[in-house]
């Protein structure tokens, strides 16, 4: 089935368009751009140019994909935004392309990038991820698979956050997020992700011993790297938190007064 397209939208020839893609009134495409089949695009898009984007992607009213950086260093040459299969890109939603030449904005599949969330240059967003209203990451910020960044958050450039970490609405960080964590408040790491780990599917056996982990090792008060190094990596999960952790160059979120230190090491409260 060939393309739907709304007779006041305006598309560049070298827009690609796959099958069943199916766009509403006054949009703008520009290209070279490639949108991949059954993909909707509703009323009022902005879209590219050097935009890819895969199958089955629904992008709400005024989302705009693919606009020029907000950065003084962007020189105008050709830098790209990559989205992939079956996301929902909400209301007023921003996703700006890289700055430097032929770099990257990259978001996985299956992620939901709620209204007004805004993804600047060459940000990376993993799969299955969640951006709640209004979260805002500035550049070369690292969103890890399963996240879930609750409304009104505040990310610096550069920062990681891992895998199924979840921050709590209202809360900043210009530290890197350890995987499975919680941060709330000003970059502060409170306890792990139970309820997102079970989600995922993880067994309570992993999860208490993510919990013991955290408790003996991030939980502390203060983070020994050279005994963080020599943990037993008695699981992929503890292995990614180490490599995360002793990989990181702007720190990792600290505990605060009411972080729950004494986390189980049983997973009998997992239930």
């Amino acid at each position: 089935m060939k393309a739907s397209i709304h007779p006041s939208t305006v598309i560049d020839p070298s827009v690609e368009l796959g099958e069943n893609v199916r766009i509403g009134p006054f949009c703008v495409l520009r290209g070279p751009s490639r949108i991949g089949a059954g993909t909707i695009l509703m009323e009022r898009v902005s879209l590219g140019p050097h935009v890819t984007m895969g199958e089955r992607n629904r992008v709400h009213m005024g989302a705009i994909i693919g606009h020029e950086p907000q950065d003084h260093s962007f020189g105008g040459g050709v830098s790209e935004t990559v989205i992939g299969d079956e996301n929902e890109i909400r209301e007023y939603v921003t996703i700006h392309r890289g700055t430097k030449e032929h770099s990257r904005t990259l978001i996985g599949s299956g992620t939901l990038l709620m209204a007004g969330s805004h993804v600047a240059h060459n940000c990376q967003v993993g799969d299955r991820a969640i951006l709640a209203n209004g979260v805002l990451l500035a550049g070369h910020v690292s969103v890890g698979a399963g996240a879930f960044l609750s409304g009104g958050v505040l990310v610096h450039q550069f920062i990681r956050i891992g895998r199924l970490a979840l921050l709590r609405g209202g809360s900043r960080t210009s530290r890197d997020v350890p995987p499975f964590a919680i941060m709330d408040g000003t970059h502060t790491l409170r306890t792990i992700n139970r309820v997102g780990l079970r989600r995922a599917g993880f067994s309570r056996e992993t999860i208490a011993r993510i919990s013991a982990f955290y408790r003996d090792y991030l939980l502390t008060g203060t983070l020994d790297r050279e005994r963080l190094s020599k943990a037993d990596r008695d699981s992929s999960e503890i292995g990614e938190i180490i490599d995360f952790v002793l990989g990181s160059r702007r720190g990792i979120c600290f505990p605060g007064r009411h972080t729950e230190r004494s986390l189980p090491s049983s997973g009998e409260d997992e239930a």
